[in-house]
């Protein structure tokens, strides 16, 4: 099977879940930087190279490949590379390179605004099986307003195009906050012209590992929990026409995942975690700490230090005993929920068994106007 078989959701979603039977750590995130040449307003990381430094020692690019190597060794297969921004570390392509010869099935996560003319014909040599493009807006004027650079629409979106004339797969992505829902529509326009799906969200995660840690900017980086749930609803309308808001409704109060999902984690029913962290899924931080998620900063090891498998064992261990709240394992709303261990530990300041009233009043708000109500 070639990369973009396996890279198919249904694919990846099987390996996912028999990896995590086994404790296979399948799929790697590094995240190579936490610096940025935008300044969103959203973002869960932030940090100036002041902040960096004062936090902790960025890893090279020698570390990084060699602990690709040992991760594809302890069976690996999957690896997203993200950040901040990868395309700002100047070492980038060499770090890229390295990895992409290793046979893994690597994608990357970027704004797009680096990606010029010469950077597309660079990837072309070794082309990722995907790069996910965040777009968070439909003007410049919104980019000035939400992420602080006035030409960032006009850079993304000629990126987007660039990586498409080239035959490099993209997925667009957005993250949707009261400085840019308005552009909401406009921005799926884009995606449908281009024949792109969009993988959207409406929750921003309190910002736990900036450096500016619990301090989120009112007003422009996070709805209420009601406007978040009738945003969520919008989104979902933009995307679909009746016939497949219609699926779209059944197949999630039946549990099942669409192959349109905007989610990104595979999530499972139980009450440990909520999805494949620490199970078959781990990330690696820029100060060389693993986490089972880029959203999480607790549990952590230090594979550079102690080694990859005694780090993944830790993972495992801790995340294991990582519960949601009893009141999510039980709610008869939990079809309609994106609840996890990451999320749950954010909004109850690291306690994970706390309920998370935000999530519940954003998802009353989305049953309530799709005319279900879970009962």
């Amino acid at each position: 099977m070639d990369n973009a078989g396996i890279s198919s959701p249904s694919v990846r979603r099987r390996l996912f879940q028999k990896a995590a039977r086994l404790h296979c750590p399948i799929n790697g995130t590094f995240e190579l930087t936490p610096r940025c040449n935008m300044d969103c307003r959203m973002c869960y990381i932030r940090m100036s190279e002041t902040e960096m430094r004062g936090r902790g020692r960025l890893r090279t690019a020698a570390e990084w490949i060699e602990m690709g190597r040992i991760c594809r060794d302890n069976g690996m297969l999957f690896l997203l590379l993200t950040g901040g921004e990868p395309f700002f570390r100047p070492d980038f392509r060499e770090i890229y390179t390295a990895l992409s010869q290793m046979g893994l099935v690597i994608s990357i996560n970027s704004n797009g605004t680096l990606i010029d003319a010469e950077t597309v014909d660079w990837l072309r040599q070794y082309p990722p099986t995907a790069i996910n493009v965040t777009l968070y807006g439909s003007s410049n004027e919104t980019y000035a307003r939400l992420c602080r650079n006035p030409k960032g629409y006009d850079q993304a979106t000629q990126a987007i195009d660039r990586l498409l004339d080239a035959g490099i797969p993209v997925n667009l992505k957005t993250s949707f906050t009261p400085l840019n829902v308005e552009d909401m529509e406009d921005i799926y326009a884009f995606a449908k012209s281009r024949n792109l799906n969009v993988r959207s969200t409406c929750y921003m995660f309190p910002p736990v590992r900036s450096a500016r840690c619990g301090a989120m900017e009112e007003g422009a980086s996070r709805f209420s929990p009601q406007e978040a749930g009738a945003a969520l609803y919008r989104s979902r309308r933009c995307q679909m026409n009746d016939e497949g808001f219609s699926r779209f409704l059944t197949d999630m109060r039946l549990g099942m995942p669409s192959e349109d999902d905007t989610e990104d984690c595979n999530r499972t029913p139980d009450e440990h975690m909520g999805c494949m962290a620490g199970r078959s899924s781990f990330c690696i931080t820029w100060d060389g700490r693993m986490t089972p998620c880029g959203m999480m900063n607790a549990p952590a090891a230090r594979p550079f230090e102690d080694g990859f498998g005694e780090s993944w064992k830790t993972i495992c261990a801790k995340a294991d005993r990582i519960l949601l709240p009893a009141a999510c394992t039980g709610c008869k709303k939990r079809y309609a929920c994106t609840v996890c261990g990451a999320l749950t530990m954010a909004e109850g300041q690291g306690d994970s068994t706390r309920k998370p009233e935000y999530l519940c009043q954003m998802t009353d708000t989305f049953l309530s106007l799709c005319g279900r109500t879970g009962q």
